[in-house]
């Protein structure tokens, strides 16, 4: 009888009863808090990698949301350098304390967010594979990338930008790109570049009709939350988020830097930094103005390989769920690797999307995960401890920087190579489904359920 049959996904398979995904669901929290006891208890306890201050990060969130909550308007009272949901993120921790009480409390917000990125990034995963082997081993595995990045997620908000992420790939992997292309939409208005996303976003669409509505509901996500701001002062808005942007130089940390590193520790003298006002640390060598100026390019023409090698796979990115994370984490590797400015926080944003690959049944997502969890240990050692060393340029942490954007070209290469190869991958898969005792492909000339527009697939 109809009404007896086992309710099964979008790719043919067992939905997984609720309270087996809810059991994982809470395992993923717990495995979170235990991750977070690691991290306060051991790493900062010793002074391992990054350890919290009130004079950190924090107290400029603090400075923010003192003055929206007190009436001023970022962009047109005061300058602001990140879009406007960012300040949202500021002004929940209580602001009539002092600056360690706020501290704790935006360090409270930021695990929170993290639970949150964990939960979110684990239903992804369950939705991907049955049984609880994998989804499991997800769940352990993003409490061992928030060790790896240890306690600078707390000094940050880029791990709201790791939940962005995640719920991205969730709605991908749930079939649902206009709620993806959202989120990918309120992730540029947090931080501009989750917009990197929005490609994977329409190739996992199905239908013309899907792809205008995710288009539109990026759009939306992107241009409402910036409307307040721009109708009271647009060149407030232009200058404060892109106008110190543009005007930094190269990065000491940014990738495009390591050649200038590894000229300096076989050639002393060969570069000089130099400290900007509100900037980081800035090489200066024969000719870092050009690389300073080909950065946008650079991205670009990363994206480019990761999106072409995306499209001519998108039949096997379309036919199953477990590409998307992998092409996910080539595009956000591919803008670090092109920017010129390489931040310790942007690692964050690749949280959810190692711990996914990392437990993918593929070898070489797997290895590109393992690359971009040896730059985030390597991150967390040369700062900020080799912070003062690196003004000086120490050769130690000047060849550890190297070592670690090495480790993330490695990654972007071993994920493009990966992209390229699902599409040879697509029919072994579905080979497997059948020896595994699920339902044969459909004939090539007759169209599956799922390659069929429905009359009204809806907006979501």
């Amino acid at each position: 009888m109809a009404g007896t049959e086992q309710r099964v996904t979008s790719e043919g398979r067992p939905v997984r009863p609720a309270r087996e995904l809810i059991l994982l669901l809470a395992a993923a929290a717990a495995l979170q808090a235990i991750a977070w006891v690691v991290v306060f208890e051991v790493l900062v306890a010793h002074k391992w990698g990054y350890v919290p201050s009130s004079k950190g990060d924090s107290s400029y969130y603090a400075f923010v949301g003192y003055k929206i909550v007190n009436s001023q308007w970022p962009y047109v009272d005061f300058p602001f350098e990140y879009p406007p949901l960012a300040a949202l993120l500021f002004i929940i921790p209580p602001l009539r304390g002092t600056l360690g009480q706020y501290q704790q409390w935006f360090s409270a917000e930021m695990i929170a967010v993290g639970v949150l990125m964990a939960v979110v990034a684990t239903a992804a995963a369950a939705r991907m594979w049955q049984g609880l082997g994998r989804p499991l081993a997800a769940a352990a595995a993003l409490g061992l990338v928030v060790v790896a990045t240890g306690a600078i997620a707390v000094e940050r908000f880029d791990g709201a930008v790791a939940l962005v992420v995640a719920l991205t790939v969730l709605f991908l992997v749930y079939r649902r790109p206009v709620l993806a292309g959202l989120t990918v939409g309120l992730g540029f208005s947090l931080k501009l570049m989750p917009i990197v996303l929005l490609p994977l976003v329409l190739i996992r669409a199905r239908t013309r009709r899907q792809v205008v509505w995710a288009l539109v509901a990026t759009a939306a996500g992107c241009l409402i939350p910036f409307l307040p701001f721009v109708a009271r002062d647009a060149a407030g808005v232009k200058s404060s988020l892109f106008g110190n942007q543009i005007g930094r130089g190269l990065q000491i940390e940014s990738v495009a830097a390591s050649p200038y590193l590894v000229a300096q520790i076989l050639r002393p003298g060969a570069i000089t930094v130099t400290i900007p006002l509100g900037g980081s640390l800035t090489v200066n060598g024969a000719g870092t103005w050009l690389v300073d100026q080909l950065a946008p390019l650079t991205v670009l023409v990363l994206l480019v390989i990761v999106y072409g090698a995306a499209w001519r796979s998108r039949e096997a990115l379309r036919a199953g769920p477990e590409g998307v994370p992998l092409v996910a984490l080539a595009a956000l590797v591919a803008t670090l690797c092109g920017n010129k400015v390489l931040s310790p926080q942007h690692l964050l944003w690749l949280l959810p999307l190692v711990a996914l690959c990392l437990v993918g049944r593929a070898a070489l997502p797997r290895v590109s995960a393992l690359l971009v969890l040896g730059a985030m240990v390597l991150t967390q050692v040369e700062y900020p401890g080799m912070y003062f060393r690196q003004m000086k340029l120490d050769p130690v942490p000047l060849a550890v920087i190297a070592a670690r954007n090495a480790f993330l070209v490695a990654a972007f290469v071993v994920a493009a190579i990966a992209i390229f190869k699902l599409k040879s991958a697509a029919p072994e898969s579905a080979l497997a489904a059948v020896a595994a005792g699920g339902h044969p492909p459909s004939h090539p000339s007759v169209p599956s359920a799922d390659e069929v527009p429905q009359p009204d697939p809806g907006v979501g």
